[in-house]
């Protein structure tokens, strides 16, 4: 490759991380990622004028996304402010429901998914390719969520959003065909914080099934301490992470930083808002008696003290909880199934994990 064919390195890997990191993930950052800007580097008003120029091409780099039976849309109402939502039911095929070996009396279990992308970006397509991959491959059915994004809609609307697409779900599940006895809730990033509430909020009401389990995929769990702006004060955090990996790929501090003023806001309120449980799950009163916890976090990500951090939590209340720390992936590994190894044993830990959660009811 000449010179001139070499893009120019807008983000380039810091020098912190470079010797940390996986080669693949590495190289797979310096050709998709390092040329472009983040949305976090730009301001909202001009990242929302043009998503795609900012956003990561997931598709060049996740695995081939599989035939399902069926994955329709259905518009739920929602409450909080009143409106609308989008929720995508995957189906999975004959095939894959007989070779899952999970259907029971014509119903199979469900997995409510929200996507990540720090609350503010993101939507049914973030999650495309790993949902249909779980459909088919445990052979239950996904049900995607397409809850409203800050800064429009800040917090907490995306958790009542969400709690209002289970609560949903479990009123529609005898028409989708779902065993409401084996229904789990899983996310990536922001989106597993919202899983990680939803099985709070779910144990709390009596009025519904015991969650299966929750899958939480290099969650958001404490929003207390990243700063307005600047650096983290080693000396005010718990996470070590959040020091050791200001400059990770994909996911540095400055981009939950803008994630997070979007979200939580910057006026005097944002303390008590990032104290709220809905924001912060590892601040919730009590961990005990919650559905079984897999939770998988990336080595080179600072969120990935937090992760740590909610394994113990849960399994000092009982709550049984299995953390896996994938070495040398960044924040999004998860996705990269389709040029990644890590990525694809992380797919592969997911479906053997699902099918043993979805197998003990």
């Amino acid at each position: 490759m000449g010179s001139n064919d070499v893009p120019s390195l807008v983000n380039p890997l810091h020098p912190s991380i470079v010797e940390r990191l996986d080669p693949v993930f590495a190289e797979i950052y310096n050709r998709y990622q390092a040329p472009r800007l983040r949305a976090d580097q730009v301001p909202y008003e001009v990242y929302n004028k043009d998503r795609g120029r900012y956003t990561f091409p997931t598709a060049k780099v996740s695995g081939e996304s599989p035939d399902v039976a069926s994955n329709k849309i259905y518009k739920v109402p929602v409450s909080n402010p009143p409106g609308e939502i989008n929720i995508q039911v995957y189906v999975p095929t004959p095939d894959a429901i007989a070779s899952g070996g999970l259907e029971r009396e014509g119903l199979l279990p469900a997995l409510a998914n929200f996507h990540g992308g720090g609350f503010v970006i993101g939507g049914l397509d973030s999650d495309e390719s790993l949902c249909r991959k779980l459909c088919q491959r445990v052979g239950c059915i996904i049900v995607n969520v397409d809850y409203r994004l800050a800064p429009e809609y800040p917090h907490p609307i995306s958790t009542t959003d969400s709690w209002d697409a289970l609560r949903w779900v479990f009123k529609n599940a005898d028409n989708l065909k779902i065993d409401p006895t084996r229904v789990g809730v899983s996310g990536l990033s922001a989106g597993a914080c919202i899983a990680a509430v939803l099985a709070l909020l779910a144990r709390d009401d009596p009025s519904l099934p015991r969650l299966a389990v929750q899958l939480l995929i290099v969650p958001v769990i404490d929003a207390r301490f990243i700063p307005k702006e600047g650096s983290c004060d080693p000396a005010k955090t718990p996470y070590k992470s959040y020091i050791d990996f200001e400059f990770a790929p994909m996911l540095p501090l400055n981009r939950l930083i803008w994630f997070y003023n979007l979200w939580l806001g910057t006026d005097e309120g944002r303390a008590e808002r990032a104290n709220d449980f809905r924001a912060s799950p590892i601040v919730a009163d009590s961990h005990a008696n919650l559905a079984p916890a897999i939770i998988r976090c990336a080595e080179i990500d600072p969120l990935v003290s937090e992760g740590t951090a909610y394994h113990e939590k849960l399994t000092a209340a009982g709550t049984p909880s299995k953390l896996k720390i994938y070495k040398g992936q960044g924040h999004p590994f998860g996705h990269w199934d389709g040029v990644n190894p890590t990525s694809k044993e992380f797919v592969n830990d997911c479906v053997n994990e699902l099918k043993a959660a979805f197998a003990k009811k």
